[in-house]
């Protein structure tokens, strides 16, 4: 379990708290696996604009779906910084393409590449994110020649899908 994020202390134990929260969703959700986690890093109301995703279920929903396209995947903190109520967090990500991703289908190849997350917080959980990376460049190192265009970016896994 995370230790929870105390409000009461110091500006500078505060952004060192909420960054520990974040690097747990790379180092410990998507690598490990370990979904439960989410409950206690994103807030109910939480949204990902990107994926239309909600609350700790979108989460997990997300990452249920990224870790069957990329079962291998290794996830980790590079650099963080953090401003006002807002984390930004630079990671390396590694992973063999063994699932269906983004419309394009399994290619058996490796892909590392660098992503970007920026989280704002209120309080001691994640209200919002965005996720930026070159998917061109990714997409190159899978051996995908083309990316379908899908009609939404939202994804198909839903939360009853979590226990297979």
């Amino acid at each position: 379990m995370s230790d929870p994020v105390d409000l009461h202390q110091s500006s500078a134990d505060l952004i060192e708290s909420r960054k520990r929260l974040v690097a747990q969703l790379f180092e410990r959700i998507i690598t490990l696996g370990e979904l439960d986690l989410a409950d206690e890093i994103f807030a109910e109301d939480f949204h990902w604009p990107q994926f239309d995703l909600h609350g700790p279920d979108g989460v997990r929903a997300w990452v249920v779906n990224f870790r069957r396209a990329f079962p291998d995947v290794d996830d980790r903190v590079v650099e963080q910084v953090s401003e006002g109520d807002v984390v930004f967090t630079r990671v390396r990500v590694t992973g063999t393409q063994l699932g269906p991703w983004l419309g394009t289908p399994p290619s058996g190849r490796r892909a590392d590449f660098t992503a970007l997350g920026i989280d704002r917080f209120r309080g001691d959980k994640v209200v919002e994110r965005t996720a930026l990376f070159d998917v061109t460049d990714v997409m190159r190192q899978l051996g995908h020649e083309s990316l379908p265009i899908l009609p939404s970016a939202r994804q198909s896994v839903t939360v009853t899908d979590l226990d297979t």
